[in-house]
């Protein structure tokens, strides 16, 4: 429900700014965990343009900082998230500074805040939407939406006490938008209600893991666009497709407003088996490890999926955590339809558990109330994982684990990786065009429809569970389309620039362009001592001179499927950039944990024997690497076939920072030539 209080104030001589509407965005009851939307309105009232801070103010205290750019006389909107702690009172009011000690404050607001302390039993529901089930098939989009998600929403309707969480996509929120504005309107109604709480983690259900933290920034910043534009507001909690875990989450969250990841507890048992013991299931995972090279403290909480709890006498169970599609269909077993007998057995369900005094909460509410009755403690520090390590390997089953005959993971992750790094290019361009004034507008609205595409075929289905060719084929057709677009965008940049008939290279790191002749050719260099190891067919290796260090060229000659390998020896330690934070190093020990991880290596990089990086080039072939504990890494694909090339550069003895920078210059920020 929003609350209105206009702010009429008069006008000032002097360089001044003003509040002049004040908006709280919430459900008609709030509890402690809820995630408000505080909305104020500025108008400046100088000459000149400015810069000025606007403060959030709770109980008279400084609760965050936002600074805004403003023209003379103009008035825009800004926003902050708060979450209420505990319950009671809280005096909320925004306040800007036109100097460090001249200021304006709206008048104060009251927020009641009630607590779900109390109760001796709680419930947790999260309700997992995937538009993209079946990328590619309009139908089950519509089926997903029309025969799964309306009917819980209106199931949840029915039972005045009970309220759940919904995670759902931006590209879901766009289908709503477009196809079923009706049901779009039942969603807000129900969230103003305070039944519905929010989870929107990326724009699409993207193997994320996989990709550069650029990749997942636009994908949040497509869906709050898309969720301030339909007036609707998200909880501060992050959920991933396939319960994607990294531990590089907490640098990326603590920039867009999340407070808590929620995440399967099984790679946690997988990696560290009986040393892995839940007395409550909060943790905390700091912004960075304490082996990177830019810790601080901020944190994100970590809230696992588990067996019921009791915590000082108090339950805490989940009634559903899982795929939302299940709750009343059988998903690709009755092809999306709806079921009256499954649904009905999920709403008796729910019915039993009100029966036996649970309480329906938040997840959020659950996440506080935790805070308070416990002390979190840091998350035990595992890789990149998924959920369902046991079959899926973690990250293998969508990087190199080929079921299908059509299937063909490194591709499909390495095209989707192509297509970001031109995008990059053209951001590049497109905003040297708008420095020289130059209207750029229908280029911005031509990049985000690109983005939006390259997103949605960084798809997790595309690859993994037995992907169907219509999947695998729709990843492909997205990306080819990007890239025709983006050589239009970039052509046409390039001649409002003045440089149509010249080559450019493009350095996105730096957001500079040069002029350059020609593209010289690579010259022959001697072979490193690596003692590589290559498996899976006949093979031709190349070794050249590169921007950073010697590139390695691999190319395998196939004639039938086979597994490829190839193998670097590893003794002891190794060190790579985890994905979402590939500006810092952590350091695996082989005690560290009981299992030979998968790595998706976003950023290539991976340190072994202390002073030697191997860098895979994700945008050729981009597999997951296997750490063989104390003694190798492989890159490692299996049912492939054809003449495949692997690309990689090899550095040694240098600072281990400079390694990061070489990495992200050839994969995350690459230097490319247009």
């Amino acid at each position: 429900m929003l609350f209105v209080i206009p702010i009429f104030l008069t006008s000032y001589p002097d360089n001044n700014a003003q509040i002049i509407k004040l908006d709280i965005i919430k459900p008609k009851k709030v509890h402690a965990g809820n995630r408000l939307k505080i909305e104020g309105s500025v108008k400046y009232l100088g000459p000149f343009s400015s810069s000025l801070d606007v403060v959030l103010l709770v109980n008279g205290t400084r609760e965050q900082t936002r600074r805004i750019f403003i023209s003379s006389y103009q008035t825009i909107n800004i926003s902050f998230f708060w979450t209420p702690a505990r319950k009671g009172a809280y005096l909320v009011s925004l306040r800007i500074y036109n100097s460090p000690t001249s200021f304006k404050e709206s008048p104060v607001l009251t927020i009641q805040v009630d607590s779900i302390a109390g109760h001796q039993k709680y419930t947790m529901a999260l309700y997992h939407f995937n538009v993209q089930y079946v990328p590619g098939s309009t139908a089950i989009e519509n089926r997903v939406i029309e025969e799964s998600f309306y009917p819980l929403l209106k199931m949840y309707q029915r039972h005045s006490t009970w309220r759940c969480n919904i995670e759902l996509s931006g590209y879901m929120l766009e289908l709503l938008h477009q196809r079923y504005p009706h049901i779009l309107d039942f969603l807000k109604f129900l969230v103003s209600e305070g039944k519905i709480e929010l989870i929107v983690s990326h724009y699409s259900e993207q193997f994320l893991v996989a990709y550069p933290r650029t990749d997942m920034a636009k994908s949040i910043e497509i869906s709050d666009s898309l969720l301030d534009s339909l007036d609707l507001v998200r909880s501060g909690l992050f959920f991933a497709q396939e319960s994607q875990w990294t531990p590089g989450y907490a640098e990326l969250l603590n920039a867009y407003d999340y407070d808590t990841v929620v995440v399967s507890s099984d790679p946690f048992y997988n990696y560290l088996h009986q040393r892995m013991k839940i007395t409550s299931p909060l943790y905390f995972l700091e912004d960075n490890s304490t082996q990177s090279l830019s810790a601080d403290e901020r944190q994100v909480n970590v809230l696992l999926f588990t067996k019921p709890k009791l915590i000082n006498d108090i339950e805490f169970r989940w009634s559903w955590a899982y795929d939302g599609e299940f709750a009343n269909t059988y998903a690709y077993n009755n092809d999306f339809r709806y079921d009256s007998s499954r649904a009905q057995a999920h709403e008796n369900k729910l019915e039993k558990y009100e029966a036996e005094g649970y309480y329906f909460a938040f997840i959020s509410e659950i996440v506080s109330l935790l805070n308070e009755m416990t002390d979190p403690e840091r998350i035990p520090k595992i890789p990149e994982a998924t959920w369902d390590m046991k079959k899926c390997k973690g990250v293998w089953r969508w990087m190199g684990d080929n079921i299908a005959d059509y299937e063909d993971d490194a591709f499909v992750r390495a095209y989707t990786y192509q297509a970001r790094q031109e995008a990059l290019v053209a951001e590049v361009l497109l905003e040297k065009t708008r420095e020289k004034g130059i209207d750029v507008s229908d280029e911005e609205q031509t990049l985000l429809n690109i983005w939006k595409q390259i997103l949605l075929a960084e798809v997790s289905d595309s690859t993994g569970w037995f992907p169907w060719e219509i999947e695998v084929k729709e990843s492909i057709k997205l990306t080819d389309s990007a890239l025709i677009l983006l050589d239009n965008v970039i052509a046409e940049l390039k001649m409002k620039l003045g440089y149509q008939d010249s080559l450019l290279k493009v350095d996105p790191s730096k957001n500079t362009i040069s002029k350059v002749s020609s593209i010289s050719s690579p010259e022959p260099t001697s072979t490193p001592n690596l003692n590589m190891k290559i498996k899976g067919g006949p093979y031709q290796i190349n070794y050249t001179k590169g921007e950073f260090g010697v590139t390695i060229n691999i190319k395998m000659f196939l004639e039938e499927k086979s597994t490829v390998e190839i193998r670097f020896p590893a003794e002891n330690s190794i060190m790579y950039s985890p994905s979402l934070a590939e500006n810092t190093l952590i350091t695996l020990n082989p005690s560290d944990i009981h299992e030979n991880p998968y790595l998706p290596l976003s950023n290539g990089l991976v340190i072994i024997n202390g002073s030697k990086a191997i860098i895979k080039h994700c945008a050729e072939r981009h597999m997951a690497m296997q750490w063989n504990r104390d003694k190798y890494i492989v890159f490692k694909e299996n049912s492939v076939s054809g003449n495949l090339t692997y690309s990689f550069t090899f550095v040694e003895d240098i600072f281990y920072f400079n390694f990061i920078y070489i990495a992200n210059s050839i994969n995350v920020y690459p230097h490319l030539i247009v």
